[in-house]
């Protein structure tokens, strides 16, 4: 019998997502910013927990971040293997009322489990009819500013007063980057020993793929901060078999039970 799988289409407006970051660190109520790559892996938690899997069953099979206009800050998105979409109506001082049509129905068209949209809803009835009809589930995670939600249901999440209440706690902690970096002034020994936080909660990492042999592998990590291992049964799909030496791969650096950091949920970027 085939693994349940649990896949999701991810629609972000970018504008307010940055937006909203930098305003919640700029107030204090949460002490890191946030990740776009954090996010990825709070929607496979959460999410995914909700309908009954687990995070190696959960994957994202579509992303797009909506911008207004082209950005620097895009390369965040970039990184995360985020399709960038310019869409005009998407705009800074959006209140969430809707994202670009042509970019969520493009997502919608995606085969998908559920479709998670961040920073806006689908006001287009016709396109929640089609969702449904297509058996999509559909969650909203909205960014009010004045902590407020219109429509209070399951579906509906207000992140920005989650992450207020709960930025401490897993899955919610796996939103923030972590701040980890040794004095600027520390002496060049001290900031080679200083060991950083590179657990769950760090976020995804780039690297190059050095070396393969049966049952794992070895990746150098493009922050230049050496080379780590991972084993076959942490690269997620389509898999071990079609990773190559010289691929750029994102994972996770996570303590294993030896003490020593190992690369998981290792994808092909």
């Amino acid at each position: 019998m085939a693994e349940m799988r649990c896949s999701i289409s991810l629609v972000i407006n970018g504008g307010r997502w940055l937006q909203e970051g930098e305003a919640l660190a700029a107030q204090g109520d949460v002490p890191r910013q946030w990740s776009l790559a954090g996010l990825q892996d709070y929607v496979r938690l959460s999410i995914g927990g909700r309908l009954g899997h687990t995070l190696e069953q959960t994957a994202i099979v579509e992303q797009r971040w909506c911008r207004a206009k082209p950005s620097a800050a895009d390369g965040e998105a970039v990184a995360a293997a985020a399709a960038v979409v310019t869409a005009p109506h998407v705009t800074a001082d959006d209140t969430g009322a809707g994202l670009a049509l042509e970019a969520v129905e493009a997502a919608a068209l995606v085969k998908c489990d559920v479709m998670v949209t961040v920073g806006s809803q689908i006001t287009w009835q016709p396109l929640r009819q089609k969702l449904e009809a297509a058996g999509v589930q559909l969650v909203e995670l909205l960014l009010p500013a004045s902590g407020k939600v219109v429509v209070s249901t399951e579906r509906v999440i207000d992140l920005r007063e989650l992450v207020k209440r709960q930025h401490g706690n897993s899955p919610v902690s796996a939103m923030f980057k972590t701040v980890a970096a040794p004095a600027v002034n520390a002496p060049a020994a001290t900031r080679n020993t200083v060991e950083h936080d590179d657990s769950f909660a760090a976020n995804a990492i780039l690297g190059t793929v050095k070396a393969l042999a049966k049952g794992y592998g070895t990746v150098t990590r493009k922050d230049g901060r050496g080379e780590v291992q991972f084993l076959a049964g942490h690269v997620s799909p389509p898999g071990f078999e079609f990773i190559e030496v010289g691929d750029t791969v994102r994972f996770d650096v996570v303590k294993v039970s030896s003490g020593k950091w190992q690369a998981q949920r290792v994808v092909r970027s």
